[in-house]
């Protein structure tokens, strides 16, 4: 009886186990499809905003977009970021990162940005800070399915 009741008690504990790991993992198909959403709609509004001129001199060649779970999201990466204008001088970066954190159940938040190299001078930097907003306005009202 004894022997019984501990074999049930590891089942349950394995059961458990098992169970956390796998809801740990996600659905990676899932994922996947919202990764390329995300990355689809962040490719846009920066189409938007290069067209529109509402980040002075904004040009970029690539994004990805990466599960993270660390943040409880995405991990987002620009590539060949550029920005500025004559008056205000021009700034190249290898790239620019940020977070998409969910915020609810279909929504995100953007946060820990950063650029590489860091922006020097008022012109880029100022741009900078304008696409940071931009970003952070756009990827809110993202809604994944």
């Amino acid at each position: 009886m004894l022997r019984r009741s501990r074999m049930a008690l590891i089942r349950v504990v394995l059961l458990t186990v098992l169970t956390t790991l796998i809801a740990g993992c996600g659905d990676p198909v899932k994922e996947a499809k919202t990764a390329a959403q995300l990355r689809g709609q962040i490719e846009k509004a920066l189409s938007r905003m290069e067209g529109t001129g509402e980040v002075p001199g904004l040009a970029h060649r690539h994004v990805t977009v990466d599960p993270d779970s660390e943040v409880d999201g995405f991990a987002i990466k620009i590539y060949d970021l550029k920005l500025g204008t004559p008056e205000i001088g021009f700034q190249a970066f290898k790239a620019m990162t940020f977070s998409l954190s969910r915020s609810g159940e279909t929504h995100f938040m953007a946060s820990n940005f950063k650029l590489t190299p860091p922006p020097v001078a008022n012109g880029p930097k100022t741009s900078a800070e304008t696409l940071i907003e931009q970003l952070k306005n756009e990827t809110a009202t993202i809604k994944a399915e």
